[in-house]
């Protein structure tokens, strides 16, 4: 009994006890407010991410550097961050952004999508992106555009990117 006592908690368990204290304070404060972990819910990102799967939103890289176009992002809705849509930045401030027979368009000039692996044939009027906003959409296309959640989104809603 006391070898497993001296395994368990050391020679000294003060010591052990305040090691364990940090280790529980430094994991909470990373993943409440450094890496949030998500559960992939639904098809809209597919094939880059599948349903069902986890990863970490790292809070922590729109603070050092701002989105470009293409980056994946996570995006809060409403007042929490309990629910988050996962969607691809294709749209910057105070461009245009329209869609012609599945392409993008960015001020009238089509943008290439080398991560597109499934049939589109969106087309959507040109819509003027704010000066504070980003253009957001899925990967998976292969649905009407109406079923899409898609469109502008303001900067502040960006909450990270994902790990992987």
């Amino acid at each position: 009994m006391n070898l497993f006592k001296t395994m368990l908690l050391g020679k000294d368990p003060r010591r052990t006890l305040l090691r364990a204290v940090i280790l529980a304070a430094f994991c909470f404060l990373l993943f409440k407010f450094l890496l949030i972990p998500i559960r992939i819910q639904g098809m809209s990102m597919a094939p880059a991410y599948r349903d069902g799967s986890i990863n970490f939103v790292n809070t922590l890289s729109l603070r050092i550097r701002s989105p470009e176009r293409g980056d994946i992002v996570a995006i809060t809705i409403g007042s929490g961050r309990n629910y988050m849509y996962l969607k691809r930045i294709v749209g910057l401030p105070n461009e245009k952004v329209s869609f012609r027979d599945g392409r993008l368009f960015i001020d009238g000039e089509e943008i290439p999508e080398p991560y597109m692996k499934y049939e589109c044939d969106w087309t959507m009027e040109e819509v003027l992106v704010g000066g504070d906003e980003f253009y957001v959409v899925g990967d998976n296309r292969s649905t009407p555009i109406e079923t899409h959640e898609q469109g502008r989104v303001l900067k502040g809603r960006l909450r990270g990117v994902p790990l992987w």
